[in-house]
């Protein structure tokens, strides 16, 4: 079995790869082939996360080379399918589904899976599902001023947390630096400190050797998933440390499915954020997206805001 370089912390050895591409395991991509819209595959350290409303079923590897799926008990599709073997834990009731017992039968799994999970979640908008739809609808080929989302929960010994979302940021020169986004749901009190956590992120990434290995990572998994099409081929490279200044690793905070209303009270979230804002200085390239339901005319443009919006946004990119 190949390991792959020790400085990538992301990514699958030659084995795992090619059972994923060519072998028992390529019934996962044609499923995100045929579902690509809600459903992702993402690469770990030699394991695999197949993402549906913000939950994730591992498929994972025994020491003796066998490729299972398995996920929490709340996601046990053995009510809803027969015939199948599942083997449950009798402590957690975490399950599992060996691959090499279910020839022709992963979609039908798959979608007894995602039957709980949409049981499970009752139309529920959380952070793991709005992390889902910003992944999904910013993992193709970006605008030149765009953010093309390449990871989510990414943690890093001594990060002391994990980013929402990992993505790059097209430079001028045409290559990438990277881009971390925070998302806060609604009224999460974590909204008030969303700047310092952010800026705490740039901080750890903008050294130079925790950067390179972010770097010698993500051009490793791209690669890979370029190769068993789960993204498109991209012009550009990742640029090295010595390049970038920590301006150039942007922050961006996006409050999704925000309630505006509430800042009309006293100490508001938002309020609170700015404030936050303020006082990490201005060493930092900090931005805001705010998503709000909220049907008011202060947020609506006219024709002529919108046609100008348009020809700035053509223009820009």
């Amino acid at each position: 079995m190949t390991k792959f370089n020790e400085r990538i912390f992301r990514g699958l050895d030659d084995e795992f790869f090619k059972e994923l591409k060519e072998g028992m395991l390529s019934c996962i991509l044609d499923y995100q082939r045929k579902y690509r819209k809600s459903f992702l595959v993402e690469i770990r350290d030699d394991f695999l996360d197949l993402y549906f409303l913000g939950h994730g079923i591992l498929v994972r590897r025994t020491s003796d080379n066998r490729y299972y799926l398995s996920a929490s008990k709340a996601f046990n599709p053995k009510d809803i399918l027969e015939g199948i073997n599942i083997k449950e834990s009798e402590k957690s009731g975490v399950w599992k589904i060996f691959f090499d017992e279910i020839e022709g039968h992963f979609e039908d799994i798959m979608n007894a899976i995602i039957a709980k999970i949409i049981m499970h979640r009752h139309g529920d908008i959380s952070e793991g599902v709005s992390e889902m739809n910003h992944f999904i609808d910013n993992r193709e080929k970006t605008t030149r001023n765009g953010i093309l989302i390449i990871d989510r929960q990414v943690s890093y010994p001594g990060m002391g947390g994990r980013m929402d979302l990992l993505g790059l940021k097209r430079m001028q020169s045409g290559d990438f630096t990277f881009a971390i986004v925070e998302l806060k749901n609604r009224n999460n009190s974590e909204i008030a400190e969303v700047y310092s956590q952010v800026s705490r992120y740039i901080d750890d990434l903008y050294e130079e050797d925790t950067y390179e290995r972010f770097a010698e990572t993500y051009r490793y998994v791209m690669d890979q998933k370029i190769e068993l099409g789960l993204l498109r081929k991209i012009s550009g490279d990742i640029v090295p440390f010595g390049e970038i200044t920590k301006k150039d690793i942007e922050g961006i905070v996006i409050l999704d499915d925000y309630d505006i209303k509430a800042e009309l009270k006293p100490k508001s979230l938002l309020m609170r954020a700015l404030k936050n804002w303020s006082e990490v200085g201005s060493e930092y390239n900090l931005k805001l997206f705010i998503k709000t339901n909220v049907l008011d005319s202060t947020f609506f443009l006219n024709r002529k805001e919108a046609a100008a919006l348009l020809v700035r946004y053509k223009k820009s990119n």
